[in-house]
Formats: structure tokens, C-alpha cells, sequence
């Protein structure tokens, strides 16, 4: 007789449970909000880097205040933000202002987003003795009248209990700068005779690039030449610009100079040396000049390639205020 044999097989499968952190408030607490009060406005310069503080308040100490909870297990804490999209970061941006704020709790140095929050270890916490503060950090172009709003900024988060939420009267921040009109330099009339080789130039014409109502604060100024988009660059370190194509003269372009009637580089950047940082008007002398750039042909100013007519072109003045 042949017996049977059963073999049983027993399949072991492995399993992961992830128990999630349970957060709730004591008997009788409740969401607090700690108000920080700042200033209605503030004014930065406008082309103060990126990461630079903006404003920073003072300590605001919440007291008194039932908002106290307790977690089962170890649970995860973070900013929500209120005002524009959560982030992993202690960066919690301003929607689309450039500005962005952190909450600074006790002694840190902010409170990372809801997105990438720190674990903190189960058992009891509370806000009673706990000081508050909000920074304000620029992170990219400010807008015109950039507004921090009045209301709730963000809740702080535990687990998924919001047991604290800060709120501001809200502040308008402003860019500051210089006002600079548009400059347009009468060049004058010059015989076709004093562009007589390759080289050869007109006298100098002096003008000013006027900086008015500049608000004190404001620690340097740079600025740099740019051809416009419809101009190109003849000669970038000798700062000789090409005619517009409405122009009819032929063989000439213009060059722009400083004070001292030397040729300022395209596209570099110039500090000017003159600004106060009390603010207030200035004028940063230029000169310019028509410059023949056709070769010399032998016939002087009838060169074939040279005549006379209109002579215009378009420079950017680039102004930088930090």
C-alpha cells in the first residue's frame, strides 16, 4: 500500500502598518491666536537681494491661553500657510509678492511648512510662556505696493491639530528708488566736414541723468549703459552705440562718455560715487559724441559711404538701488 504524503506549505507574507500620530486638545481647550502687531508700511530698496530680512518683530508672549493638546504617539509639526501655497520650507511665501514670511518660535529660527514639519515625541504641550515673532524675507521682485494681509497668516500645526493661528494687522512694503526721467540729448547740427577719416568725431555734448526724490535709506546706486532692443552695440568697451534704422546719416554712430569725456563700457556696472544715503536730487554727468566709423576712403567726408541727415539712437540707463 502506498501512503500518502501532504505537504503543507505555509507562505509567510510581511506587513508594515504605519499607525498614524492621534493629536487632540485637552478637555476644555481650543484653537488661540497670537496677534503680532507691525508696521502699516515699510520701504526697502528695490534691488536689495534676494534673503534679505525685511522686517522683524518683536516678541509677542501668549499668556492665559487654552490651546493645549496632547499626541498618542510621535507626530509631525509645521506652519500651514494662509496666505499662498504650503512649502517644506521655513520659507512660507506671501502669494505672489515676492515676500515671504516664518513664524519664530521660542528661540529657533523658524518653524519649517506643513509640507516638512519636524517629529516631535508623543505626550503634552501647551503655549503658555511661549514667545512669537514674524519675520518678513524677500525672495523675489517685489510687487508695486506689495501687501502683507490683515488676517490669519498660517496655524500651527501638530499632527492634524491646529491649535494655534497668527494673525497680523497687515503692511503695505514699498520699493524704494529714485525717480529718473527719460533724458533726450539735443546733439546739435554738425557739417558732414569734421568727419573727414575713420575716427574722426564731434565736440562733446554734456548732459545730465537726473536721480530726483531719491528716499533716504537707500546705501548705493550702480547703473549701466545698455543699447535698447532696436539699437546693437558698435564698439561694447568703447561705449559706441549704432544709429537707429530711421536714421539716414551714414558712416557715423554715437559714443557715450563720462564727465571726463571717456568712453563708458556697455553693459558694465558703475557705482555713483556722489549718492547720500539721507537721499534727496543728483545728476550723474555724461557727454556724448558722433564717432565716424567708416574706413578712410581718401575723399574725406565724400568717402563713398558717408552722408549726411539725421542721427539718432536709443540708451538704456539701468538703475540699481541697494
Amino acid at each position: 500500500m502506498k501512503s500518502l504524503q501532504l505537504a503543507l506549505l505555509f507562505f509567510l507574507c510581511a506587513a508594515t502598518f504605519n499607525v498614524a500620530a492621534v493629536c487632540s486638545f485637552y478637555d476644555g481647550h481650543a484653537q488661540s491666536t497670537v496677534a503680532i502687531n507691525i508696521p502699516n508700511n515699510i520701504s526697502i530698496p528695490r534691488d536689495a537681494p534676494n534673503g534679505t530680512i525685511i522686517y522683524e518683530s518683536a516678541r509677542t508672549i501668549t499668556n492665559n491661553v487654552s490651546s493645549s493638546y496632547k499626541c498618542t504617539s510621535d507626530f509631525m509639526r509645521g506652519i500651514k500657510n494662509n496666505v499662498g501655497v504650503d512649502t517644506a520650507t521655513k520659507l512660507l511665501a506671501i502669494g505672489d509678492t515676492g515676500i515671504a514670511w516664518q513664524w519664530i518660535l521660542g528661540e529657533g529660527e523658524g518653524v519649517s511648512g506643513d509640507l516638512g514639519g519636524d517629529m516631535k515625541t508623543a505626550g503634552g504641550y501647551g503655549f503658555n510662556g511661549v514667545s512669537h515673532r514674524i519675520r518678513l524675507v524677500k525672495v523675489g521682485n517685489i510687487k508695486a505696493n506689495a501687501k502683507i494681509p490683515t488676517g490669519i497668516l498660517g496655524y500651527y500645526k501638530a499632527g492634524e491639530v491646529l491649535p494655534l493661528a497668527m494673525t497680523t494687522n497687515g503692511m503695505v512694503v514699498v520699493a524704494q528708488s529714485c525717480e529718473a526721467p527719460d533724458v533726450q540729448v539735443n546733439m546739435g547740427e554738425h557739417n558732414l566736414s569734421a568727419f573727414s577719416k575713420s575716427g574722426s568725431h564731434s565736440i562733446p555734448t554734456s548732459f545730465n541723468i537726473e536721480l530726483k526724490n531719491c528716499p533716504a535709506g537707500i546705501k548705493k546706486v550702480t547703473y549701466s549703459l545698455t543699447p535698447s532692443p532696436a539699437n546693437t552695440a558698435w564698439n561694447v568697451s568703447q561705449g559706441i552705440v549704432a544709429l537707429n534704422k530711421n536714421s539716414t546719416s551714414k558712416g557715423i554712430v554715437l559714443q557715450v562718455m563720462d564727465s571726463q569725456n571717456q568712453p563708458m563700457e556697455l553693459n558694465k556696472i558703475y557705482t555713483f560715487n556722489d549718492y547720500s544715503s539721507t537721499g534727496g536730487n543728483f545728476n550723474i554727468p555724461m557727454a556724448a559724441r558722433y564717432f565716424r566709423t567708416l574706413p578712410t576712403g581718401g575723399a574725406g567726408e565724400h568717402d563713398r559711404g558717408m552722408s549726411a541727415g539725421t542721427a539718432n539712437t536709443e540708451i538704456a540707463f539701468i538703475m540699481s538701488y541697494l
